[in-house]
């Protein structure tokens, strides 16, 4: 992990300025919650993200969590030893990530999972505006300090930081197995860039996310809030990385006011 530098979270918007429309009105369902790992961190992970993200940005993290979940039991990381689901199933999914690059711990605990999730895009949120970091890694950081407060293992910390860090890098968080690339995964399948998990995964979760998580204006909300803070702190957006093309694609459509061209 580098020992990343650490950026404490919050859970008021009492003292964020400049924190736009929408953020804290997510409605958080008996239903969704209902579906939540039963775990202190989970609670204030969830308190968090909902004070301080928009709630399309906050659907969308509920989402990437229930997807991620199904990849997880796809790729059988939350099955004891022994277990495996029938050949069918697998077999709908392709098999392009079946054997991941053996660096992550291979059996994610669904806390954690749900902690990476649900505050991977909580760099956006403009109480971080001013921290000179790309969003996934001030995200990262949030999760780190969170999951070592509550006595989680140091190894599934550095997953879940890793996860966070990398989930915009195609073609590498693929590669890592774990809760890496079950949350890249999940954000891939949200956004429409690999097949969803078959049915029968997620049959348990399918109307809480279609009725009661909304996408609202995710891919514009989300896209803004990457690009207007790399904007205003190049350092967010170095070249190469993703809020590095949603700043170039800004600057060459200047006009444009639909969903960044390079989301």
């Amino acid at each position: 992990m580098c020992n990343p530098p650490r950026h404490q979270s919050t859970a008021s918007t009492s003292s964020s300025p400049g924190i736009g429309p929408g953020v804290g009105t997510g409605t958080i369902t008996a239903a969704v919650r209902a579906l939540i790992p039963a775990h202190p961190v989970c609670t204030e992970a969830l308190a968090v993200a909902k004070s301080i993200l928009p709630a399309s940005i906050l659907y969308h993290s509920l989402r990437v969590y229930f997807y991620a979940t199904a990849f997880m039991r796809l790729f059988e990381d939350f099955l004891p030893p022994g277990a495996h689901y029938a050949p069918s199933i697998r077999s709908t999914m392709a098999s392009e990530y079946d054997n991941p690059t053996p660096s992550c711990t291979p059996r994610a605990a669904p806390h954690v999972l749900f902690v990476a999730c649900i505050l991977h895009d909580i760099g956006t949120a403009s109480t971080y505006n001013d921290v000179p970091e790309r969003f996934e890694v001030v995200s990262a950081d949030v999760a780190e300090n969170l999951l070592r407060a509550h006595g989680i293992p140091e190894k599934e910390v550095r997953d879940a930081w890793l996860a966070m860090s990398l989930h915009t890098s195609p073609g590498i968080a693929e590669r890592l197995g774990g809760t890496v690339r079950a949350l890249r995964l999940g954000v891939r399948a949200d956004f429409g860039s690999y097949p969803p998990p078959p049915p029968e995964l997620i049959d348990t979760w399918a109307d809480v996310i279609r009725w009661q998580l909304p996408r609202l204006e995710i891919e514009k909300e989300l896209g803004d809030a990457v690009c207007e803070q790399g904007i205003q702190n190049p350092q967010k957006a170095p070249g190469g990385s993703w809020p590095g093309d949603l700043v170039r694609a800004k600057r060459d459509n200047p006009d444009w006011e639909g969903v960044n061209r390079g989301f």
